[in-house]
């Protein structure tokens, strides 16, 4: 009887398959609450680096605090659903809450009005949240995958720079799926997308 690798056991070609799932996660469910893209799009590295770059300013309204929450949420739970189509282990609840997307998620969902809070608090609002991202990933998962297979067939290439000068891969090369085509490849499967180079 064979057992389920774990993920300390997953290969370098998995994980870069699993990376482009949960970056195209955040760029989709990015467009899908309405956030701009921005040009340099969804990126992996041979090491399984991974960056995703959309515009994360918010406007001050609830609407575009929830967005934002919602994108962050995106990348792990398009993980997750990949990992279980393929067969690999499921990240666990714990290992998700640790992570730089949930942490990210925490210091947006402080912003929220008490409005938007209602009677309940932010303890109340972020399983709804998560929740709610859970089935938007579901919902538009052929987008996901879609998204994921454009990156993953691009040709490996020197990694750049980028603007801001943060580091998101140890490695020399990377794949890039530039932001104006997600928004053509969003576009064809009916979700309006925007990029811009500055945000």
């Amino acid at each position: 009887m064979s057992r389920l690798a774990t993920i300390e056991d997953e290969g370098i070609e998995a994980r870069i398959g699993i990376t482009a799932h949960h970056e195209a996660g955040h760029a989709v469910i990015a467009a899908k609450s309405g956030l701009r893209l921005r040009a340099e799009g969804i990126m992996v590295g041979q090491d399984a680096g991974r960056l995703a770059c959309y515009c994360k300013q918010r406007d001050g309204t609830d609407t575009s605090v929830e967005a934002n929450v919602l994108a962050s949420f995106a990348g792990c739970y398009a993980e997750n659903y990949f990992r279980s189509l393929q067969g690999y282990q499921v990240r666990d609840y714990q290992t998700i809450m640790g992570s730089l997307d949930w942490n990210e998620a925490r210091g947006i969902e402080g912003r929220f009005s008490w409005g938007y809070l209602a009677d309940g608090n932010i303890q109340t609002v972020h399983p709804a949240l998560e929740a709610q991202a859970e089935l938007i990933v579901t919902a538009n998962w052929s987008a996901i995958a879609a998204l994921a297979r454009a990156l993953l067939d691009k040709e490996w290439e020197p990694k750049k720079a980028l603007k801001s000068g943060a580091q998101w891969s140890d490695a020399a090369l990377a794949k890039y799926l530039l932001g104006e085509e997600i928004v053509e490849i969003l576009g064809r499967l009916g979700i309006k997308a925007s990029c811009v180079q500055e945000c």
